[in-house]
């Protein structure tokens, strides 16, 4: 089967935040669910999600170039970005595209779920 787009935008969304694994609990046409393993050593260190959108509103694939830039850069710390992308060169787009992903990085908004209650949410900013 292969791996939903949601799915995949968000094996790379949460690395900003130390995930190293997510574990799907469930996915409708409407949402995905699951949790996001900080440390697969440490079964404490772990947090349920859901994030409500379908496969057709998940960012484009230039999102997750940015956000692969970003991590691997560590143009980050945790929630907060600490470079202004507005001055990160790409090669893969151009800055229209880029200022389109910098806006877009900035609206994702995914749900935290503690004991059955959403209480946060996982979102960046500067």
């Amino acid at each position: 089967m292969n791996e939903s787009k949601r799915l995949n935008f968000l094996k790379s969304y949460l690395k900003l935040f130390g995930v190293e694994k997510i574990e799907l609990t469930n996915e409708t046409v409407d949402s995905i669910s699951g949790i996001a393993i900080y440390d697969k050593s440490d079964p404490e260190e772990r947090q349920e999600f859901n994030w409500y959108k379908t496969e057709s509103e998940v960012p484009s694939a230039e999102l997750n170039i940015l956000i692969e830039k970003i991590v691997a850069e560590k143009w980050h710390n945790g929630d907060k970005i600490t470079k202004d992308i507005a001055e990160i060169e790409f090669t893969e787009f151009d800055n229209e595209t880029k200022n389109r992903m910098e806006f877009k990085l900035f609206e994702i908004d995914i749900k935290m779920v503690d004991n059955g209650e959403e209480t946060d949410s996982y979102f960046v900013h500067y």
